[in-house]
């Protein structure tokens, strides 16, 4: 069985959080989240962000089961993703002070002990534990483009001036293209969604200390407090997804 603890707020800068989550245990082997973060300024992030949430959360509660095959499952992923992006550029469409809206969106559902991410954009996922801190996802960035082909390192890569401009999201065009994989969880493997808004104030091996005091406080509100002490100049969302097993003390 696995838990979740999530929360967002709008930062110490920004005037409205145009991030959003949703989760949910569909059994006690099956439970899925949502995580999205909204581009746009006030012409739209938060209803893009709001839009392709719950239509995901939606799909997800509609079609998953627990004794579906994992093509099942991946169609469903790809169907709400797909459903997402045409709701928000519609809306947008229809709104000439909505264009250009967009988000970024990841959808991560555990199945019987195993991960599957599908995602868009550069919210990220973790998979840490007392032996790895791993980022699991790939930032769709201009600035992860020219690390790929080696122009700049990763170092360069923390400060770039580009790194916020991402190359691709939900909402922006009638299509979009998104990644996806899967991994099998340790037992004392502990999940993190969460927005740049967060991740850019995490201190590389920081993570699972973090992420344990969220499972025994039930709470994600650490990681919120951490990333207002070090400015809060973003929105910032975080879902902790953690398995109840002893191993995590329970």
């Amino acid at each position: 069985m696995i838990e979740f603890y999530g929360s967002t707020h709008v930062g110490l800068v920004r005037k409205t959080n145009q991030d959003c989550f949703a989760c949910a245990a569909l059994s006690d082997t099956l439970a899925f989240a949502v995580l999205c973060d909204g581009m746009g300024g006030e012409n739209g992030g938060n209803i893009a962000s709001q839009i392709a949430t719950d239509h995901s959360a939606d799909t997800l509660r509609r079609g998953l089961h627990d004794d579906m095959t994992p093509t099942t499952l991946q169609g469903v992923m790809q169907s709400a993703i797909a459903g997402a992006n045409a709701l928000v550029y519609e809306r947008a469409k229809q709104d000439p002070v909505l264009k250009g809206m967009g988000t970024t969106l990841i959808l991560a559902v555990y199945w019987q002990g195993v991960l599957y991410i599908g995602y868009v954009g550069d919210s990220r996922v973790y998979c840490v534990s007392p032996r790895e801190e791993l980022q699991l996802t790939k930032d769709h960035t201009v600035v992860q483009m020219l690390v790929d082909i080696g122009e700049i390192t990763e170092k360069d890569a923390e400060n770039h001036p580009k790194r916020h401009y991402i190359t691709r999201a939900v909402g922006v065009a009638p299509e979009v293209s998104a990644d996806f994989l899967e991994r099998a969880l340790s037992p004392d493997d502990i999940v993190l969604l969460c927005s740049d808004g967060l991740y850019h104030y995490l201190e590389p091996g920081s993570l699972y200390t973090l992420l344990r005091r969220c499972a025994g406080e039930k709470s994600a509100h650490c990681l919120i407090d951490l990333a207002n002490q070090g400015g809060g100049m973003d929105n910032v969302t975080a879902v902790v997804m953690a398995q109840t097993t002893p191993a995590m003390g329970e």
